[in-house]
């Protein structure tokens, strides 16, 4: 693995991704428009890794960017970029849909015979479910950001097997660590807003290094045409995540005990997430401090 692009890799997981692939010293191209709402966050972490020479930024909506030219010679493609704030309006469902998997299919057009494909979905498409829930248990997302990532899980799938293109769809629970999104749970916690909102998804949730790590495996693994999702192999611990953050207020009642399996992730990729919720709250907790007191300077 020489070069890769990153589409959202000025993103919240995008971002950790493209620091350990440019520390491999891998070539990375990042697809992401520095937008007026996440310009200072973006141009920080931009500053942060720029100086690189393996990075270059396309400062370009994906919509307009020509995919044909631009993963000429590549042999990894990371598709993360996908809407996550209109999303969860319902009357804008079709239109995300519409645009999120025609951005998949221009990539799946062009990317070069022997690349492959990662792409990012999350655990959302099985819906809400008790229980032991694996690879193989049927989807059935009840959340827009599911639904669009089910769309276009099925697009790839088709596409790249029409194509010989080798694909691997990694879903993804609750991520968290430094740089997660505002609208994120944790992140409200740690910034002190008042009333902070409950995540799309609670099955589970991992530290962004743990994530970046697997996504990793599964681009230098000989692994084709499959689907994983990454589990710490713990019932309910974004419940525990609370407690660690003592706001236990939000824990409900009688949560949903559902466990997602990490048996074909640590099978196939070899992959065992190292940070423990505590250590990964207190690195998130000490970069919301260090980011508050720069800005404030």
């Amino acid at each position: 693995m020489e070069k890769v692009v990153v589409t959202g890799g000025l993103g919240f997981i995008g971002f950790h991704l493209v620091e350990r692939l440019l520390a491999e010293g891998i070539q990375v191209v990042i697809i992401d428009q520095i937008s007026d709402e996440k310009r200072e966050e973006q141009e920080e972490k931009w500053l942060r890794i720029g100086r690189n020479d393996l990075v270059t930024l396309i400062d370009e909506n994906l919509e307009r960017v020509n995919f044909s030219k631009v993963l000429k010679g590549v042999d990894v493609v990371y598709h993360l970029a996908a809407s996550t704030s209109n999303d969860s309006k319902w009357k804008k469902l079709q239109k995300v849909i519409e645009n999120n998997v025609e951005i998949t299919k221009k990539i799946v057009e062009s990317i070069p015979p022997k690349a492959k494909l990662i792409y990012s979905s999350t655990v959302e498409v099985y819906g809400e479910r008790p229980g032991t829930i694996t690879e193989r248990t049927p989807s059935n997302p009840t959340t827009p950001y599911g639904i669009t990532k089910l769309a276009s899980e099925r697009l790839i799938q088709q596409d790249c097997v029409k194509r010989n293109i080798v694909y691997n769809i990694v879903r993804l629970p609750t991520v968290y660590g430094p740089w997660q999104r505002s609208d994120m749970t944790y992140q409200q916690i740690l910034t002190n807003e008042p009333n902070p909102g409950k995540d799309r998804s609670t099955i589970d949730v991992m530290y962004v290094e743990d994530c970046v790590e697997a996504f990793y495996l599964v681009a230098t693994k000989n692994i084709a045409n499959e689907i994983f999702h990454l589990a710490t192999g713990e019932e309910l611990s974004w419940f525990k995540g609370l407690d660690l953050l003592e706001c236990s207020e939000l824990v409900p009642k009688s949560p949903i005990k559902s466990f997602l399996s990490p048996d074909k992730t640590r099978n196939i990729l070899g992959f065992v997430p190292q940070v423990s919720l505590e250590k990964g709250l207190a690195k998130q907790r000490e970069h919301v401090k260090q980011w508050q007191q720069q800005r404030s300077l």
